[in-house]
């Protein structure tokens, strides 16, 4: 589903006016919000987000420590697979943060295993 989301201000002053299933009626309010051409709405598909696991960056830090964030920016759009950048970073596709992290555990004991000669 399509949704449109009416913004008014500039850079970092800009906020939510609302939201809305129609194009006609996000035009609406940004026709009667706009006073000097600060007023728009942006144009957003909800299901992308239920139907595709989202991209993201795996950083081993210590035995006790991972950390994983979602490629918003998509800085790593070019990877549409689960890829060992180095021992310490992944590209990982999940549903969850926790989840992001299990496979790039899994995928560092490979690595290790490999480079070990035990597989």
């Amino acid at each position: 589903m399509k949704v449109y989301i009416i913004e008014k201000g500039w850079y970092s002053d800009r906020w939510i006016v609302g939201v809305t299933e129609s194009e006609e009626v996000a035009k609406r309010i940004v026709s009667a919000y706009d006073y000097d051409g600060d007023s728009s709405y942006r144009v957003y598909d909800t299901d992308q987000f239920q139907n595709k696991p989202f991209r993201f960056k795996v950083e081993y830090w210590s035995e006790e420590t991972w950390n994983a964030e979602v490629d918003a920016y998509e800085t790593y759009s070019g990877y549409d697979t689960n890829t060992l950048i180095d021992i310490d970073e992944y590209i990982i596709f999940a549903k969850t943060k926790e989840q992001a992290i299990k496979i790039a555990q899994d995928m560092r004991a490979e690595y290790k295993a490999r480079e070990e000669g035990v597989i």
